[in-house]
């Protein structure tokens, strides 16, 4: 059931009713009323009227209609992108009829820069792009960051399908991308971002734009501009958007085999435990006997009272659909409202958000509140006062875990789960023969197994979050030239996750030690456990800022701002889980059986800042643009700690003067170059035990995930390492003591900041008359020296050293093509946006005397792309063919990491997005279609199906037939099967191979003849393909989706005229309609990231099982009054 809004939501947005309407009533100043066109008389929205010399000011309303108190003889300036400003001199008129005039040959667009600073983009020399929020909530996600999908040239976004996953964010080829509201940077997980607050998105792309930032924004950052007061020419305004989508179907699903069953060598024996009753055949695999319909004792099989003996049915595909009625229909639904208001001193605005959905596994859900309160006030002139404050909270009682391992439906119905059971057999999952209520699951088998249900229901991983972030801003304007600003902003989150494991779950583990005692064959009965997982983080930043802008004289003019930071950041967290529970079914810490592993982990930080950025301006055709910032960061040795980067950009209009074709608006050249540096902070940080001990996965009783299987969660955090400290751990027990382990890391006090130094150059050309846009950007990057930890000697004690190490080359570019092709009189237009990227990043340098090394299996060399895929390849004659052994196995390649062969490149060669919108008067129609061309991955799901025995391909072509000829050669399952398959390819006759690097180099010394050799198709694919090669699970990167459809209605205002109503619309949506991609057993789109030199695991290369992405449909309401 929804959740309703909170009573102090619903009392907070009552209040501020009350308070805006009082505001209103007490209004002492009278304004004067204006209507702004265009020279075809058609109204102009969004027009700036100020009075001059002032900060007071409104925007014209969606009919063109402003009002405004004006002294008398004052000036008012009016302003809008692509016509000319004018000045009209107000002497007592209390209506105003204002034309404005086209400016073809001038773009004026301003757009929000580093540290919130608004500049025309004629004057900026690096690459950014902008967004507006209304664009992105109707076909909305349930994070608003996954929306930005296709849309911006350059970066690339992995929307995760699970509850709460984060988006894998890639930039011009760099993850941990820098979040700033408002102009401050803030600690998200991209979960506390509201999508109905925000007025646009503009992403600052790469170092040579965000290097304001400092450190925080080397690979570039997302600004995030809130919705402040309101518009309307009222001066008071409440907007409703509701949004409603059932998720039905999968983009992307693993596709198994339904014709043999459970078993191995195609027998099957019904067992109560993981030991089957003859103690040869586990179910756990699916290589059993093919559905014949014969007849075979099985889990619904009768059982004779006396004997106990169960009797033989047919053995039939009775769940070939078991996946698809497991799920359910899903619903996503997101419900804000919010009531602005403005006036001569003051804007103010209130927004209330409820975002619900449930999942498409059972007994999933997640509800998110959100509230955004700003409010600012000009106490005069010169001084005015700005606040904002945003409060999230997310909650749900379980996130379903699909990586790999029994607590997976994935795992559970596609890699292990044969279709010889049917779903509504085991609904009741405490009862059956052997189930006992709270205590013992029922089931159709015990080994590595669980209920679906069971695990549904009873093993639960809930999810607490609550972010506060907020400022107060004190600006101070001296004159029309000079203003200050002072600034207080605070960031900071608590979450608390909890992991219910209840009686008789399945694990290898478990079932061994404490489950079935296989020497007595008495049952033990485990009674779960219970773990905690506490973290907070408290950030506050204190800036100061001073801007100052002047015309030196016609030819001459200069803008800049200096201004200094100061960062605190503090982080704690707490990990800790039960040995085993007393009683079960209480979870709690105290009932724990053994001794309670607790782990706790805290760190703290801070970075002392100063800055500056000028902007020179000569005449009408060159800008330049420079910027410096000075850090102090704690997380580096003394006499290293400070170091200064610089920025510089160029840009020049050239069609200002120089006469272009008469079809050429708009040119502009650019280029920058920026140095940005910084150490030892992670963007992420796993749990307490993980941040101890470096490790990703723990085993029974000890790690990050439960019996090595699960998903390790990652929260942002953005903070300090120990990487280069001498640290002590307490993670390990020894005799139920505690005991001490020391970092086997070597610490340098000469480590230095790495560094990064980034050029770029560009173009931007509009045609038509502004109506169609070109932007391209070419950038290359030089990144390091990285802190990497070195290997050293054993005889050292330590196991690394802390150095400066790891150059690497990056380039690549980034083509934006905007406009409206069509545009006529009768309202009929067409928009068009199309993005397109590619990057390449290559290793320049290791350390003094390496020029390549292999870490966690991964090979790298200098002069070598970095996101190679290195992997055991099958071993080829010269005419490419494999080559078999004597056994009829392929030839096993060398042994050893250096041995690896070159598999492919992780990295798509090709990033793109396109968005169409046609429009005819009220109606229009947008769709949307993106994705990656080229690139390898690893098909883990696949591979894992292979090995088990139900991927479909054991069903079709040559895997099929000769699984087919070997299930008759075993009369009906009564005999062993002769081996049927013969692998495609060659055997030596004559010679011994000799290699060099992992490949033959002496073909002329070898004979071939083809291979003959007959193996149990279960021999050929565990033994030979699954347990020898990487080179067959490689696939593809490609694919393409159709993101998102919507058709929209705005009813027209004369309908509207006596309901009180000042605006309506109504969208049909669709969104991941269609897939296009080689395989579809996994979702491509997910997996944003090819590579990722610092990540502990496969950096992208490798898949895993996942939640497919969900096709949704749905309808969005927007109501104004």
């Amino acid at each position: 059931m929804e959740k309703k809004l909170p009573n102090f939501v619903r009392m907070l947005l009552t209040t501020a009713f009350v308070l805006l309407t009082a505001v209103q009533l007490f209004a002492q100043n009278v304004p004067i009323r204006g209507t702004v066109t265009d020279e075809t008389k058609a109204p102009v929205p969004g027009v700036s009227v100020k009075i001059k010399g002032t900060s007071t000011g409104t925007v014209s309303s969606a009919n063109g209609i402003f009002t405004l108190s004006v002294p008398k003889g004052k000036t008012i300036v009016i302003t809008s992108i692509g016509y000319l400003t004018q000045e009209i001199i107000v002497n007592g008129e209390t209506a105003l009829q204002i034309a404005l005039k086209n400016d073809s040959q001038q773009l004026t667009e301003v757009v929000v820069t580093a540290l919130g600073i608004k500049k025309d983009i004629r004057k900026i020399g690096y690459a950014t792009q902008e967004i507006k929020g209304s664009e992105l909530v109707k076909a909305r996600e349930p994070n608003a960051i996954n929306s930005l999908t296709g849309k911006i040239a350059g970066l690339t976004v992995g929307g995760s399908a699970e509850l709460l996953g984060r988006p894998q964010l890639v930039l011009r080829g760099s993850t941990d991308l820098l979040f700033v509201v408002d102009g401050v940077p803030v600690n998200s997980d991209t979960w506390n971002i509201s999508a109905d607050d925000i007025e646009t998105y503009t992403v600052l792309k790469g170092p040579n734009a965000a290097a304001l930032y400092g450190f925080r924004g080397q690979n570039g950052a997302i600004l995030v501009t809130t919705k402040k007061g309101t518009k309307d020419d009222r001066g008071f305004s409440v907007e409703f958007n509701s949004s409603t989508m059932l998720e039905k179907g999968f983009t992307a699903v693993p596709k198994a085999q339904t014709e043999y069953g459970y078993g191995n060598d195609y027998k099957y024996a019904y067992g109560n435990d993981l030991y089957d009753l003859d103690g040869s055949y586990r179910r756990t695999n699916i290589w059993g006997p093919k559905f014949d319909g014969q007849g075979v004792a099985q889990y619904d099989s009768p059982v004779d009272p006396v004997t106990g003996i169960r009797s033989k049915t047919p053995w039939l595909s009775k769940g070939a659909k078991n996946f698809e009625n497991f799920m359910q229909t899903g619903i996503l639904s997101t419900n804000n409202v919010s009531v602005s208001a403005s006036g001569e001193k003051y804007d103010m605005r209130t927004s209330v958000s409820h975002t619900y959905q449930k999942g498409m596994a059972p007994n999933t859900k997640l509800n998110i509140d959100n509230l955004n309160l700003y409010g600012g006030y000009n106490f005069s002139s010169k001084w005015r006062m700005d606040a904002n404050l945003n409060l999230n909270s997310q909650y749900t009682p379980n996130i379903p875990d699909v990586s790999y391992g029994p607590n997976s439906y994935v795992y559970q119905f596609k890699v292990y789960g044969s279709s010889s059971w049917d779903l509504n057999d085991v609904k009741d999952y405490f009862g059956g023969p052997r189930g006992r209520p709270g205590l013992v699951q029922n089931f159709v088998e015990y080994g590595r197994h669980n209920n679906p249900y069971f695990t549904a229901n009873e093993w639960l991983h809930s999810h607490k979050k609550t972010d506060i972030n907020g400022y107060a801003k004190l600006s101070y304007k001296v004159n029309d030239n000079l203003n200050f600003s002072l600034r207080s902003q605070i960031t900071t989150w608590n979450q608390l996750r909890t992991e219910k494991v209840p009686p008789s779950t399945n694990l290898n583990q478990y079932v061994n030690d404490y489950y079935f005692n296989k020497s007595n064959g008495v049952y033990n009965i485990w009674y779960g456990d219970y773990r905690e997982d506490q973290r907070t983080l408290v950030e506050h930043n204190h800036d100061f800022l001073a801007n100052y802008n002047k015309k030196i004289s016609d030819d001459f003019t200069f803008s800049g701002s200096a201004g200094a930071n100061l960062r605190t950041f503090e982080y704690n967290s707490t990990w800790a889980t039960t040995y085993a529970l007393t009683l079960p079914g209480v979870y709690n810490l105290a009932n724990s059986q053994g001794p309670v592993k607790s782990y706790n982990f805290g760190s703290k930080m801070q970075v002392s800042s100063g800055y500056y950025t000028f902007d020179f301006g000569i005449k009408n055709w060159l800008n330049i643009n420079t910027t410096g910032r000075v850090d102090k960061l704690s997380t580096l040795p003394k006499g290293n700690d400070v170091f200064f980067y610089p920025s510089v950009s160029l840009s020049s209009v050239v069609s200002d003067y120089v006469k272009l074709p008469e079809a050429i608006s708009f040119w502009k050249l650019r280029g920058s170059f920026a140095d940005v540096r910084g150490a030892l902070t992670s963007p992420t940080i796993g749990t307490a035990y993980n941040a101890l001990t470096g490790n990703t996965v723990g085993n029974l009783l000890g790690g990050g995930t439960y019996g090595g299987y699960g998903t390790e969660l990652y929260s942002s955090y953005d903070g300090p390492t120990y990487d280069n400290q001498n640290t002590y751990n307490v993670n390990t027990y020894y005799n139920n003591t505690p005991s001490v382990d020391f970092s086997k890391n070597i610490a340098n006090n000469q480590i230095k900041p790495f560094d990064v130094k980034s050029y770029e150059a560009g173009t931007e050309i509009k045609f038509l008359k502004n109506r169609l846009g070109v932007d391209f950007t070419y950038f290359t990057s030089i990144n390091g020296p990285l802190v990497f930890q070195l290997p050293v000697a054993n005889s050292t004690s330590y196991a690394t050293e802390s150095v400066n190490a790891i150059t690497s080359k990056k380039k690549g570019w980034e083509l934006s093509i905007t406009g409206t092709p069509v545009k006529t009189q009768s309202g009929f237009t067409w928009d068009v946006m199309a993005n397109v990227s590619t990057y390449k990043e290559t290793l320049s340098k290791i350390y003094d005397g390496v020029d390549g090394w292999a870490i966690n299996n991964h090979n790298y060399k200098v002069g070598e792309r970095l996101d190679g895929i290195y992997g055991r390849a099958y071993v080829r004659s010269a005419d490419g063919q494999i080559i078999h052994d004597a056994s009829g196995l392929p030839l096993a390649q060398q042994a050893g990491v250096n041995n690896n062969q070159l598999l492919g490149y992780a990295n798509p060669d090709f990033v793109f997005g396109f968005n169409n919108r046609f429009g005819y008067k009220n109606f229009s129609f947008s769709f949307q279609f993106d994705g990656r061309i080229g690139g390898k991955i690893f098909d883990y799901a696949y591979a894992q199906m292979l090995n088990a025995g139900t991927a479909i391909d054991l069903v079709e072509g040559q895997y099929g037939d000769a699984r087919l000829k070997e299930w008759q050669s075993t009369n009906g399952g009564t005999i062993n099967a002769t081996g049927a398959m013969v692998g495609n390819g060659v055997v030596i006759t004559s010679g011994t191979p000799h290699y060099t690097n992992g490949k033959i180099d002496n073909y002329d010394q070898l004979t071939f003849a083809q291979n003959t050799k007959a193996v149990t198709l279960r021999n050929y694919v565990q033994n030979g393909v699954y347990g020898l090669f990487d080179e067959p699970f490689m696939i593809s990167r490609s694919f393409v989706k159709l993101r998102e459809v919507v058709i929209g209605y705005t009813i027209p205002k004369k309908m509207l005229a006596k309901t009180g109503i000042r605006s309506a619309s109504i969208s049909l949506i669709g969104r991941n309609l269609l897939y296009f991609a080689k395989r579809k057993d996994i979702d491509l789109d997910q997996y944003a990231s090819g590579f990722n030199l610092s990540s502990k695991a496969n950096g992208g290369k490798q898949s895993d099982l996942q939640s497919s992405t969900a096709r949704r449909y749905g309808v969005n309401i927007s109501i104004g009054f």
